[in-house]
C-alpha cells in the first residue's frame, strides 16, 4: 500500500480543486460560534439548509481529521476512531513504512480532547483507529466497543479488559440518553483487492510496538441515536455489508471515501441503501501533514464532497453535503 492508494477513491483524485457552492455541496450544519447564516455564507452553502442549523436537537459534531469524529448530544460525549497524531508514516517515494514506531502526540490529544466521553468508538484496529485510545482511557477512564481481535490489542497496550465491550454486529445498546447500534462492516480494498495489516487475535499479543502490529482485526459501522436524531458512523472504512445498514434512513452519514476504486458502486450503493439527510465525507485527508502544522489544510479532499453530491443528484437523494473543517463544531 501506498499514500496515493490510501487517498484515492472511485472518483477523487488529490488535487481537484472544485468549490463547494460550484458543486452544489451545502453545509447542512452550522458551526458553533457563528450564526447559520454567516456559517452558510462562508461555505458557499445552500441556506434551505436552516433545518439543520438551528441547533435544536442537541447534537454537534466535530471531525479531529483522518477517521476521527466526535460527538455530542445533549453535552455527553462519543469519540470515534480517535488520531490526532497523525505519524509521517509514507517515506519519499510514498511507499508505507509498516514498521513505523507507534508514537501518541498527547500533546495534541490532551489540547484538543479535554471533555470525557463516555464512549470511545472503535470502527477497526489498524494504527490511524486505535492507536490514540489508551490515551483516551487512561485520562478519561472512558468505555470501548470495538471487536474481540480490539479488545486484545487494547489490553496489551494497557487498557483494562472490562473497559472494553466487545461486539460483532448486531448490538443495540442504551446507554441512558443515546443508544448505539452495532452493525458488521467491511475494510477497504486497495489496489490489489487486499489492504494493509489484516488478520485477527484470539488473546493478547505482546505490547504492540509498530503500526504494523495493530492489526485490521474486523470492521464495525455504528448509529448513535439521541432524541430520535441518529448519526450513522461507516467512516472509518470505504466498504460496508450492503443487507447490514439497508433502511436504516439517518439523519446523517458520515462516509469513509478513501480507498474505494474496487468497491462496486461503492458511494451510490451506500447512498441508496441508507438515504440519509445530510452527508458528510470522512478519511480524505493526507493523514500525515501534523495537526500543529500551519500547512494543513483546513478541509480535507474537495473531490470527496464533490463525489457524495454529484452521486446524490444522479440517483434523485435530497441530501445536503457538509464538507467541513478539521477540529470545527458543527450543530444539528
Amino acid at each position: 500500500m501506498n499514500r496515493r492508494q490510501v487517498l484515492r477513491g472511485a472518483a477523487a483524485v488529490v488535487g481537484t480543486a472544485v468549490g463547494t457552492a460550484a458543486t452544489g455541496t451545502a453545509a447542512g450544519a452550522s458551526a458553533l460560534g457563528r450564526t447559520g447564516g454567516e456559517a452558510a455564507e462562508a461555505a458557499g452553502a445552500d441556506t434551505s439548509a436552516a433545518a439543520f442549523a438551528s441547533g435544536r436537537n442537541g447534537v454537534a459534531l466535530r471531525w479531529l481529521g483522518v477517521a476521527g469524529w466526535e460527538l455530542s448530544l445533549d453535552g455527553r460525549r462519543v469519540l470515534v476512531d480517535p488520531y490526532l497524531s497523525r505519524l509521517p508514516v509514507f517515506d519519499e517515494a510514498g511507499a508505507f513504512i509498516p514498521d513505523h514506531p507507534l508514537e501518541v502526540r498527547s500533546d495534541l490529544l490532551d489540547r484538543h480532547l479535554t471533555e470525557r466521553p463516555d464512549l470511545v468508538l472503535a470502527t477497526h484496529g489498524h494504527y490511524d483507529h486505535l492507536m490514540e485510545i489508551p490515551h483516551v482511557v487512561e485520562r478519561h477512564g472512558s468505555r470501548v466497543i470495538g471487536t474481540e481481535t480490539h479488545r486484545h490489542l487494547l489490553t496489551a497496550m494497557g487498557v483494562p479488559g472490562d473497559g472494553v465491550v466487545v461486539a460483532s454486529g448486531g448490538e443495540h445498546l442504551d446507554f441512558h440518553g443515546f443508544t448505539v447500534e452495532v452493525f458488521r462492516s467491511l475494510h477497504s480494498q486497495f489496489g490489489s483487492y487486499g489492504y494493509f495489516a489484516p488478520g485477527t487475535l484470539t488473546a493478547p499479543p505482546r505490547r504492540p510496538a509498530t503500526i504494523g502490529d495493530l492489526v485490521e482485526g474486523g470492521s464495525l459501522a455504528y448509529r448513535v441515536t439521541a432524541r430520535g436524531f441518529s448519526v450513522l458512523f461507516l467512516s472509518g472504512t470505504a466498504n460496508f455489508v450492503e443487507r447490514e445498514v439497508a433502511g436504516l434512513r439517518p439523519d446523517v452519514l458520515v462516509l469513509g471515501m478513501s480507498g474505494h476504486t474496487n468497491v462496486y458502486d461503492y458511494t451510490a450503493r451506500v447512498l441508496r441503501a441508507t438515504r440519509p439527510k445530510v452527508l458528510v465525507p470522512s478519511h480524505h485527508d493526507d493523514m500525515v501533514t501534523p495537526l500543529d502544522d500551519p500547512a494543513l489544510p483546513a478541509r480535507g479532499n474537495p473531490a470527496a464532497a464533490t463525489e457524495l453530491a454529484d452521486t446524490a443528484r444522479r440517483i434523485g437523494l435530497a441530501a445536503k453535503v457538509l464538507d467541513s473543517e478539521i477540529l470545527r463544531w458543527y450543530e444539528f
